[in-house]
């Protein structure tokens, strides 16, 4: 049987002739859509679309397979609908998955706000930075920080992760930092995870920038190196979900910021496509969307 899900895509590239567009509209990388489309047409033994580098258009077996698609997932959305209808209040067991260090920094106060929206949801959170299988794990929701979203999966960006370099006041009254060229006799604390090679990568006006570091501290934990930072004892690059409130309360303060820390990446929302009519998955995901950009 096909993947609904690439139907759901297709349809979107059928629908705007456009790789950027339908991952626009679904929320999900250019490289995602592609990937779905030619599984699809790898699945069907047939190619779908005429790619060229500067157009999109249907083949015959495409028009044909659009026209069926659109059938399909109009009959879906109504029964999508007609059992929503019959749901006056979500209830049940609802089992999300999300890293400690966003859980711990952002989720405390979304979670909270949940439940007594809903208090016929029982929540099963697991704190992990674990790619489980979802189907097998049966998880309801994925929160991840990821590149590239797996196949056979739906994921709906939640909002925008970027990365800061920042330091304590007192630090800062012993050291001072004014360009990227300071950086390197500096007390630095490095992510093992993110920064590997324990290489700081900036950008800035369209240019990249590998800053060497010497780490005085080399840690795969973020949350253990904001309380480095904390203790005065360097600069670190750190999420920004996880020092909004050091930044509000001048705990420590953001440096260099001509300069864009990177990595930048995205908060998605993942779930199995045989989640998409449960309204506890979309209440959830709403609520994690609308609770972090109040932050």
């Amino acid at each position: 049987m096909l993947d609904l899900q690439r139907l759901v895509v297709f349809a979107a590239v059928a629908d705007t002739r456009s790789f950027s567009l339908a991952a626009a509209r679904l929320e999900v990388s250019n490289s995602h859509v592609s990937k779905q489309v030619s599984a699809l047409e790898k699945e069907l033994h047939t190619r779908l679309l005429h790619r060229t580098t500067r157009s999109i258009s249907l083949t015959e077996a495409g028009e044909i397979f659009h026209r069926r698609c659109k059938a399909i997932l109009s009959d879906v959305a109504a029964a999508e609908q007609e059992v929503l209808r019959r749901l006056d209040t979500p209830q049940g067991v609802l089992r999300v998955t999300a890293p400690p260090n966003l859980a711990n920094a952002s989720l405390g106060d979304i979670v909270h706000d949940f439940i007594a929206a809903y208090p016929q949801i029982q929540l099963d959170l697991t704190l992990s930075n674990q790619l489980f299988d979802l189907a097998e794990e049966s998880i309801d929701i994925a929160l991840r920080i990821v590149d590239d979203i797996p196949m056979n999966v739906y994921a709906r960006r939640l909002r925008k992760i970027g990365w800061n370099l920042v330091a304590s006041p007192a630090y800062l009254k012993r050291r001072k930092v004014r360009d990227l060229a300071d950086l390197a006799p500096l007390d630095c604390l490095s992510d093992s995870t993110t920064s590997p090679r324990d290489i700081w990568l900036f950008t800035s006006g369209g240019r990249s920038i590998e800053v060497p570091v010497t780490p005085r501290v080399r840690c795969g934990n973020s949350e253990w190196l904001r309380q480095c930072a904390l203790r005065d004892m360097g600069l670190a690059l750190l999420p920004d979900f996880m020092i909004e409130g050091d930044l509000a309360q001048k705990r420590l303060v953001r440096l260099l910021p001509g300069y864009e820390a990177q990595p930048q990446k995205w908060l998605y929302g993942i779930y199995l496509p045989n989640r998409y009519l449960s309204s506890k998955v979309r209440l959830f995901l709403d609520a994690v969307e609308n609770g972090l950009r109040k932050d």
